[in-house]
């Protein structure tokens, strides 16, 4: 790992936390996901991948993480204005954004602090990390005790197996094989875990036989469920980093625009949907051998699906849901509660609900476009 001097950070602070708890609007956002409701103590990561597309945020030094050390108060504050409202959220994710558990948080201790007000305040969280921190105490006792209330999960990002691989395009995380060691930890402490293959990089992880080793290596390691998520790059000088990691003719073939398809109303680019839905299908086959639940993350090829949703939320006591896509054109999933736009316009936090109005009324735009939703692979029909 590089070397991080957790000095080296500058604090923010804020007098409510309104409009951080939810992302904001956008198709991919807006159409799939359910964890739209982010918790993030840090803005910029030591981790320094090359691909994080958090790289491109204006105003983030990856080497010099903003702490946002007001955190910890203003969600207690905010959680306890939503009970006295009536108001449920899903899960929120910790984190969104950038690492909770990035090099900083050793000497900050910030997302500790935050695990242990979710305890005391029976906040559900989606907690997502690429560090091995979290299953070291005290961080692990905090996520333990929150797991056996049925109120974490925690979803660990390995995208490569071989430890020289993601060194040189993850190099300020731990290598994948410390990380599987603590999904291996936490799934032996009974916390749920989900392994996250993300970036899926064509030519690089996504062979079957790569998918099959990733499989094992989940099961291996007490994972109950996968989700996978394909590259997406904002330009060409994206790839570049992968010259470092792949040969070159695998490079070559990653670099063709034959392979690459514009994102609809967007200007991101990511591989053509033929490509997506032939590696997604691989992956899924090989985690449901082994017992696994596997999900894709932002993705509309509801079929390849083989969980009850793409988060993991069900391996979680509180069961709440956003609407998305698939609500409206399918219905709601059984087992499931859910937050819909009546009850967002129930929330008392001005700017909190005005970003939920937000995702909803773009949510309706996209669920009557017909065309559109082909293109995001969903089916207009209901089923």
């Amino acid at each position: 790992m590089l070397p991080f001097d957790e000095g080296r950070f500058r604090v923010a602070r804020a007098r409510r936390l309104d409009g951080e708890l939810v992302v904001g609007a956008s198709l991919v956002m807006s159409s799939f996901c359910y964890s739209i409701f982010r918790l993030d103590p840090y803005a910029g990561c030591g981790h320094s991948c090359a691909y994080c597309y958090t790289r491109f945020l204006p105003g983030l030094k990856p080497a010099s993480p903003v702490a946002k050390l007001d955190y910890p108060r203003l969600l207690r504050g905010a959680v306890e204005e939503l009970g006295r409202a009536g108001v449920r959220l899903p899960p929120l994710r910790m984190s969104a954004l950038t690492d909770p558990f990035q090099p900083a948080e050793r000497g900050l201790r910030l997302s500790l602090r935050l695990l242990k007000v979710a305890r005391e305040l029976g906040v559900p969280l989606i907690v997502s990390t690429k560090s091995s921190l979290v299953a070291e105490p005290p961080w692990l006792d905090a996520v333990k005790e929150l797991a056996g209330e049925g109120l974490a999960i925690v979803q660990l990002s390995v995208a490569f197996l071989d430890d020289s691989v993601a060194r040189r395009l993850e190099p300020g995380a731990p290598p994948p094989s410390e990380r599987l060691r603590a999904a291996e930890r936490l799934s032996g402490e009974g916390v749920p875990v989900v392994l996250r293959l993300q970036p899926l990089v064509p030519f690089l992880n996504s062979s079957a036989e790569f998918l099959e080793e990733y499989a094992e290596a989940a099961r291996a390691a007490g994972a109950r469920h996968v989700i996978a998520e394909a590259l997406r790059i904002a330009s060409w000088r994206d790839l570049e980093p992968f010259k470092r990691a792949m040969g070159e003719g695998e490079f070559r073939a990653l670099s063709s625009e034959q392979l690459w398809e514009r994102f609809p109303a967007g200007s991101h680019k990511h591989p053509r949907a033929g490509w997506r839905r032939q590696a997604y299908a691989l992956a899924g086959e090989a985690a449901a051998r082994r017992g696994l639940g596997f999900a894709l993350c932002r993705e509309g090829f509801y079929d390849l699906a083989r969980a009850p949703d793409c988060c993991g939320v069900y391996l979680m006591r509180s069961r709440v849901l956003r609407y998305t896509l698939y609500e409206l054109l399918r219905g709601p999933k059984p087992g499931y509660e859910y937050l819909k736009p009546e009850d967002a316009e129930r929330v008392p936090l001005p700017e909190l609900r005005r970003k939920l109005r937000e995702h909803f009324e773009l949510l309706k735009r996209i669920a009557g476009d017909e065309k559109l939703l082909a293109k995001l692979g969903v089916p207009a029909a209901r089923v």
